[in-house]
């Protein structure tokens, strides 16, 4: 994808999702219109946690994140309106850290999950918003009528990501 995505970055396409499959094949969707002024990714067979990091300190945040097989691909943008973000990385639901994260003003913004970790990236927005509710479910098959419930109370699914359940 590499030289394609390059030449979508010249015509002023920025990546604004990505996906993956268990065989390791790929999508990547650009959209033009996007707030972003620059971007970088990085695809690797263990989280990039030292990436981003690195990343974080030249002024990108995390803007989209996917898995392909085990491997993990992560976009990075500059101007993608927050102000803080962190990572919550773990072989389980981390439950307790996206909890307190929570009540400190932070929101889901990117998931991605392989079999064997699952990763969340936690966001707050450069501009107050209303206050934003989120939920989380884990489930073993789509919540169809979960979802139609959640919808009468203005609830609103922003991401879905594959992975284990609890078992």
């Amino acid at each position: 994808h590499k030289e394609w995505i390059m030449e979508q970055w010249e015509k002023e396409y920025y990546i604004s999702a990505i996906a993956g499959a268990s065989n390791g094949s790929s999508l990547v969707v650009m959209s033009k219109g996007t707030l972003y002024s620059q971007q970088s990714y990085k695809v690797s067979d263990s989280f990039p946690f030292k990436w981003i990091s690195k990343k974080w300190r030249e002024g990108f945040h995390v803007t989209s994140m996917g898995t392909a097989g085990t491997r993990w691909g992560v976009v990075m943008s500059r101007n993608a309106g927050f102000s803080e973000q962190v990572v919550e990385l773990d072989f389980l639901y981390p439950s307790e850290g996206i909890h307190h994260r929570w009540d400190t003003g932070y929101r889901i913004t990117a998931v991605a999950a392989t079999v064997d970790q699952a990763a969340f990236v936690l966001s707050v927005p450069r501009k107050k918003l209303a206050d934003e509710t989120q939920e989380t479910l884990r489930t073993s098959a789509f919540p169809s009528t979960h979802v139609k419930e959640k919808w009468s109370r203005n609830l609103y699914i922003a991401a879905v990501c594959h992975g284990r359940t609890v078992s």
